[in-house]
Parts: C-alpha cells; structure tokens; sequence
C-alpha cells in the first residue's frame, strides 16, 4: 500500500523519550517501534522508542519523500532522496507506527502488523 506523502519533506518534530514524530507535510509519523535506518556510504542508525536518539539522526532523516509504502506484513518503508531508507517493521504486542493528517487520514499498523485505516474518502 502506498502512503500519500511521496513528495513531502521528513523531518523531525520531536525526538520524545516514548515516540520518534516526523513530519511530512500536512502528515505526522509516530515511530513507537524500532526504526532502522540505512544510509549509502554511512552506518546503520536504530533508534528504539524509549532510547535516547543518535545525535545524527535529525540530519540522516531530513530529506525529500521518494517512496513510501507499507509491505503486505505491515513493515513501513520510506526511500530519501539522500539514497537513506527507512523501515519501522510490526511489532507483536503493540503499535509499532502510523501516519496520520489530523481529521482526514489514518494508518495504523496494529500488533502483529495488521492495519488499521481511516481516510475521508473511507
């Protein structure tokens, strides 16, 4: 499933202990899961909801929206323009991220990876 932010510069709003929020746009993206990030020529970051970020995780994950698209098994995956990409893979027990644009669209990827979705076109 594709997700309407292809376009949209990430950046992010809040590091918070609990939550990773990015923007794109009109759209937040909440990260409570694990976010690995691949970089070309550079490390790999994760960041785990609850740790303290990497110092350069700010910087890796500021750039122009390429791709971004949730796999059959609820994995959300987002391609920079920098060649950075991003994954937040489905957690057990709780929810591992979802987008939202407040009022008008919702994506949540439930326990296990099974999605939720609202949209004002539903």
């Amino acid at each position: 499933m594709d997700l309407p932010i292809t376009g949209e510069r990430l950046t992010v709003l809040s590091p918070g202990p609990f939550v990773l929020v990015l923007g794109a746009g009109a759209y937040e993206i909440h990260i409570e899961g694990e976010l690995v990030l691949h970089r070309t020529g550079a490390s790999t970051l994760h960041h785990i909801a609850g740790e303290a970020p990497a110092e350069d995780l700010a910087v890796a994950l500021d750039g122009v929206i390429v791709s971004a698209a949730v796999d059959s098994d609820g994995t959300l995956r987002m391609l920079l323009d920098s060649g950075a990409q991003l994954a937040v893979e489905p957690d057990r027990y709780y929810e591992a991220w979802h987008v939202t644009a407040p009022g008008i669209y919702l994506v949540v990827c439930m326990p296990g990876g099974e999605l939720a979705i609202w949209s004002e076109k539903s």
